[in-house]
């Protein structure tokens, strides 16, 4: 990164939730994001919108209950869904991204 660049600090969050209001019976990982920067009070206050909803991880439902396998599976699953949703967060920490200061200038 360039010299006086600033780096933004990310926090993911993720844990199981029952979403069946938007899809039937279904549970999944939902998976949010927030800047690190946010204070902790805030960040815990819902009406804040500290947080944002980034995707929906799958859970897995197996067929065959071997249970050597399914951990096995559904973490490889979960590494591959963020290596496909954090590809543009990954690029930025990179390359950088030019954004305006809180006045407005770039």
């Amino acid at each position: 990164l360039p010299r006086g660049a600033t780096l933004l600090g990310t926090i993911l969050s993720s844990d199981k939730t029952n979403i069946s209001m938007m899809m039937g019976d279904t549970v999944a990982h939902p998976l949010l994001i927030s800047l690190a920067n946010i204070h902790i009070s805030m960040q815990l206050k819902s009406s804040s919108n500290a947080f944002v909803l980034t995707a929906l991880l799958p859970i897995l439902k197996f067929i065959y209950k071997q249970k050597c396998m399914q951990g096995v599976l559904e973490d490889h699953l979960i590494h591959e869904c963020l290596n496909i949703m954090l590809c543009p967060l990954k690029q930025a920490a990179c390359e950088g991204v030019m954004l305006s200061d809180p006045v407005g200038h770039s």
